[in-house]
């Protein structure tokens, strides 16, 4: 008579309950991985889509240091909407203490964007710009209800453009393109850890990022 040898019950039982104990303690790290991936993919995309959009919009209408708009709508209808690929310009304000405009984008990303207009106490406009901030979100959602602190490093990440400013502190963004925020920096790359890890200034965090190759370092001061 032929045997045949076959797994009982309790060890079909017993492997797969020790296939659930591997699966549990690998997946959080392979999901968090996943995460740190679509960051490190979109902000280098958007990075590269952004400038290629305001390098188009030079052609023409000359050198982005010589643009004026008078507001954020007229800034992106005149200078972006024509080079830049997107699902949707929302023109309402959002919120975040700027005039910010949300911008969805196709792979499902978005930014907001605000360029500065200067006002005296009486409300009259007083100059027109054509800088301001680009802050991009991964994920668009995360970009709907506005800028905010508490989210820039993590799922906010702000970028600056300001190519015809004068004042030395904004020295890494004159004559450059949408860059990420290096207002004030000093050069020292410890300084923008230190700063990336406080409150109100973690607008440094993005460059963090981009000074990586656009990979996200494993001593980043935050997890995905």
């Amino acid at each position: 008579m032929q045997r045949f040898k076959a797994f009982t019950l309790a060890e079909v039982l017993i492997t797969l309950g020790i296939i659930g104990v591997v699966a549990s303690l690998t997946m959080p790290s392979l999901i968090q991985s996943h995460r740190r991936q679509v960051v490190e993919v979109r902000l280098q995309k958007f990075y590269s889509t952004i400038n290629q959009a305001i390098t188009m919009s030079e052609a023409d209408n000359g050198n982005k240091a010589d643009w004026v708009s008078a507001d954020t709508d007229d800034f992106f209808n005149r200078y972006l909407k024509n080079y830049l690929s997107y699902v949707q310009y929302d023109n309402k304000r959002v919120e975040g203490g700027n005039d910010f405009r949300l911008v969805y984008l196709p792979d499902g990303s978005a930014f907001l964007i605000d360029i500065w207009v200067g006002f005296d106490s009486d409300g009259n406009q007083t100059f027109k710009t054509n800088g301001g901030h680009f802050i991009f979100c991964p994920q668009a959602k995360d970009c709907e209800s506005g800028s905010n602190g508490d989210l820039w490093g993590k799922k906010q990440f702000v970028f600056g453009f300001w190519p015809n400013e004068k004042d030395n502190s904004y020295k890494y963004h004159k004559n450059r393109g949408v860059e990420p925020y290096l207002v004030s920096w000093n050069g020292d790359e410890a300084s923008l850890y230190n700063k990336c890890k406080k409150d109100g200034e973690k607008f440094y965090c993005t460059a963090i990022i981009q000074h990586n190759g656009w990979k996200i370092p494993k001593d980043y001061p935050y997890s995905f």
